[in-house]
């Protein structure tokens, strides 16, 4: 039977443990981030109890919520066509990019996914703080102009969270019925200065 030399393992144990590796995290396995497990389920009452909430930091909070609801709304409306799109037909090596941005078509569609969750998992948090009894215990002490400020940013937020793809769909119809309409601006101006230079030429 063979024995192991000492100074060998000693040796292999020192350089294992002395050995410096870089992982590049490529942000597409099942533990990325927006997959983590939650926090806790309840928050610190006495905590909560002797902190100052000051709502005229309200309006920071549902500014974000908001921002965050309409990236989540494009975000989900991305994913919608990107998993649609059949890999063979846009690249012949399953891969997309280039230059070193290169990335494997089924770990995109998973890191879509995993933005989606984690901006869905981001505005569920913040919608239930701002929310919560302790805000509104001093909403009253708001400026007016900014209580009515905050109140019209939840009555968007909220109207933004019954659909972030409806509401991210119909703000991109929008944005290309006005692209459509600048294009057919521009091409009649187009028209009428080519008509101009033509007139102009014949005199």
């Amino acid at each position: 039977m063979l024995v192991p030399d000492p100074q060998r393992v000693v040796q292999a144990f020192l350089k294992e443990a002395g050995e410096v590796r870089f992982v590049k995290d490529r942000g597409s396995d099942k533990s990325e981030w927006g997959w983590n497990t939650p926090g806790p389920s309840e928050r610190d009452s006495a905590l909560l109890e002797e902190f100052v909430f000051n709502p005229k930091f309200l309006k920071p909070l549902a500014l974000t919520l908001r921002s965050l609801l309409m990236a989540l709304g494009h975000a989900t409306s991305a994913h919608a066509r990107f998993v649609k799109i059949k890999s063979r037909t846009v690249s012949p090596d399953g891969n997309l990019g280039g230059k070193g941005y290169i990335q494997k078509i089924p770990d995109m569609r998973r890191q879509l996914m995993n933005s989606v969750e984690a901006l869905s998992s981001l505005t569920d948090t913040i919608h239930d703080e701002i929310l919560a009894p302790h805000w509104a215990e001093d909403e009253d002490k708001l400026d007016p102009r900014d209580r009515e400020e905050v109140k019209q940013i939840v009555e968007e937020v909220e109207e933004i969270k019954d659909d972030p793809e409806g509401w991210a769909e119909e703000e991109e119809a929008e944005e290309s019925a006005e692209s459509d309409e600048v294009d057919d601006s521009l091409a009649r101006m187009a028209v009428r200065i080519a008509k101009a230079c033509m007139n102009s030429e014949t005199e």
